[in-house]
């Protein structure tokens, strides 16, 4: 028992250990769940029904372009001699790299399925009276292979132990205006590409040539890049150390930066979400408003659902890109704060808290007898608040629930504009 014991304590050290360093790696941190004690539903309710947006878990490097980057700058600087004996130790390791990555661009690593595996399975465990007689569960991932794997991994429990035949999966195409309607919206793919956030983020940036540093360690020659080179090398550096988690692969990319300097990156990075993605105000609530579409899926769904007896769950595989301004629509406190100091955003708001590797969002749907029906959502399987009040948190009455994001949706409803596809038509924001 004692043996037990320490072995647990060393467990939890290990993990605390994991999670400061996890903090640097932003969005590509990996999903750890803690395990939670869940606050009882009142007398006379159970659960029936569960709606669900999920992130794909951890992958590889989307494509080769930032490794193979790097890889021809160090080749050619080898060739002239211009490297360090540390820049000669950094293209070794980013070969080695390379080697694991290959053929493996935008899959889920093994990591990755495990993670689905699991958020799946305690789903299955924790509400079994969802799912029993066989009711329906429907599945849908974008046209992203990655989420498609995500999917299967995250079902594998429910295959396991329901019939087959209930379980309904679908793939989306391109159009995918629910879960990918940041590629349909013609007024947000403008300020992706050229919005004002852009000139905050280089500002925000050059607080400090920390990055320089760097640079100097690995080229003999500092002139061998100016400082928007070296900006840039280095930015895709830390994206390389950061997805060493992702696929369990570590080649040691990590030594090649102080803390300060992962800090340092972490922050742009974090930003640079806050402000494309999330709910600055530059944006003027453009990323985070046009994600109405699945807010409105997520309130005819749930309708369907108490309508038809026969539905057990709705359950959705997407991208960070759909989690993070989803979540800021919803008003979920910690992933919709507001500020216009450039320098308090890591403060207020934190990209591996909103949007890890496999972060999900699920309301958890209840009734009693009388069809009274009451709605709680989990983040990352945490219990958290609605934006409203409620008097038996963290449950809330699904009719004011349902009323608050109507009028959410109607507050949208103001102006249309086209997108891309001309069947397809959002709602611009007042």
């Amino acid at each position: 028992m004692r043996k037990i014991k320490l072995l647990f304590i060393f467990l939890l050290i290990c993990l605390a250990s994991f999670a400061q360093d996890n903090n640097f790696l932003g969005s590509q941190s990996l999903y750890v769940k803690v395990n939670e004690k869940y606050t009882e539903a009142p007398d006379g309710f159970s659960p029936f029904y569960i709606n669900h947006l999920g992130r794909h878990g951890a992958r590889y490097l989307s494509s080769s372009k930032s490794i193979d980057k790097i890889i021809g700058i160090l080749t050619k600087a080898k060739e002239k001699n211009e490297l360090t004996p540390l820049g000669e130790k950094l293209l070794v390791d980013i070969l080695s790299l390379k080697n694991y990555e290959k053929e493996n661009y935008g899959l889920l690593s093994q990591i990755g399925k495990d993670m689905e595996f699991g958020i799946g399975k305690r789903m299955f465990e924790n509400y079994p009276q969802v799912f029993e007689k066989n009711r329906k569960i429907f599945a849908v991932a974008t046209h992203v292979k990655r989420t498609q794997q995500s999917m299967e991994n995250f079902l594998e429990t429910f295959k396991q132990n329901t019939l087959k035949d209930s379980i309904e999966t679908k793939i989306n195409g391109d159009v995918d205006p629910i879960l990918r309607f940041f590629d349909l919206n013609l007024e947000y793919i403008e300020f992706k590409e050229s919005g004002d956030w852009k000139t905050l983020l280089n500002k925000f940036q050059k607080r400090s040539e920390i990055y320089i540093e760097i640079t100097n360690k690995i080229f003999k020659n500092k002139s061998v890049m100016n400082p928007k080179e070296s900006l840039k090398f280095t930015t895709d550096l830390y994206g390389l150390y950061t997805n060493q988690y992702d696929i369990s692969k570590d080649v040691g990319l990590k030594k090649y930066f102080t803390e300060d300097e992962l800090k340092y990156f972490w922050a742009n990075k974090n930003l640079s979400m806050y402000l494309e993605k999330g709910p600055s105000n530059v944006g003027q609530n453009l990323p985070t408003d046009i994600s109405f579409a699945l807010l409105e899926d997520f309130l005819s769904t749930t309708e369907k659902a108490i309508k038809d007896q026969s539905i057990a769950a709705n359950l959705r595989f997407a991208h960070a890109e759909t989690v993070v301004p989803f979540a800021s629509l919803l008003k979920i406190d910690f992933a919709s704060k507001q500020t216009d100091d450039l320098n308090s955003v890591e403060n207020i708001w934190k990209d591996y808290e909103v949007s890890p590797m496999g972060a999900n969002i699920q309301w958890i749907f209840y009734k009693n007898d009388k069809n009274d029906i009451l709605v709680k959502m989990l983040y990352n399987e945490k219990e958290i608040s609605f934006p409203l009040d409620s008097d038996i948190k963290p449950y809330y009455k699904w009719e004011e629930v349902k009323k608050y994001y109507e009028s959410v949706i109607d507050g949208l409803k103001i102006k249309k504009y086209d997108t891309i596809v001309d069947e397809v038509k959002y709602f611009k924001a007042s």
